[in-house]
């Protein structure tokens, strides 16, 4: 029997979890916040019903791509002075500015405008939401040169699991490592709280002057350019997905 198009939508708490957006009960939270909008309206009913195919999402003025057919998974290295986001008021130059494929991918996660390095892109909702998910674990690796030397005396501060000056956010223990010229550490994480290795370092009164992901997920530049981007092969995916415990 063939389904009709009130069949094939689904909650909108199911389609942003399809999308990578968040869980169905942090959904749930989202809508009731008035932060998405279906169609151009405010969709203000956790119970609301869309059609994937069809329906135009918007959640923090940010237009949903559609869960797709043929999965993309894209690593990109970012230059500096590039934004993740798909609408700028400024024009500022943005990562889309840079990649040019015909699927509607979304960035996993963000990486602030002055900050460089690896981006994953995709369209695989799914992925994208277990890779951002704290309880993977999912490391990601920094390169922070600092504005002076960081003592070897102040290592287990910054990776204890300290908490975070502005806030007093405890953010969990990490990796990282001082490098020959002492201005530049080697920063190990899993979490993704806002500016979170600036963050760190700022609590212990330094200051970050660049900042590079200079890993995701075990993935590497390789020899991508900033700029560059490329799509993941086959063997790359499959271990991203048993990095997130689906075989």
């Amino acid at each position: 029997m063939k389904k009709t198009g009130q069949d094939e939508k689904v909650r909108i708490n199911k389609y942003l979890a399809m999308c990578g957006i968040a869980s169905r009960r942090a959904a749930d939270q989202m809508v009731l916040e008035g932060r998405v909008i279906v169609n151009g309206g405010i969709a203000d009913e956790p119970g609301l019903k869309v059609d994937p195919k069809r329906d135009e999402v918007v959640v923090d003025g940010r237009e949903l791509a559609k869960p797709e057919a043929r999965k993309v998974y894209i690593l990109f290295n970012k230059p500096r002075n590039v934004i993740t986001t798909s609408h700028d008021e400024r024009d500022r130059e943005q990562i889309f500015d840079f990649i040019d494929v015909r699927e509607r991918v979304f960035p996993v996660g963000r990486l602030d405008r002055k900050t460089t390095g690896l981006l994953i892109l995709t369209n695989d909702g799914t992925l994208a939401h277990r890779l951002m998910h704290p309880s993977s674990q999912v490391q990601k690796e920094y390169l922070a040169t600092l504005d002076a030397k960081f003592p070897g005396s102040m290592l287990q501060k910054l990776t204890g699991g300290m908490r975070l000056k502005d806030t007093g956010e405890k953010v969990s223990p990490c990796r990282a490592k001082i490098l020959d010229d002492g201005m530049s550490v080697l920063v190990s994480i899993h979490e993704g709280k806002n500016h979170q290795v600036r963050r760190m370092f700022s609590s212990l009164g330094f200051e970050v002057k660049r900042l590079d992901r200079v890993a995701y997920a075990g993935l590497t530049p390789g020899e991508l350019r900033r700029g560059e981007w490329r799509y993941l092969s086959r063997n790359e995916v499959d271990r991203l997905h048993r990095l997130c415990g689906k075989d």
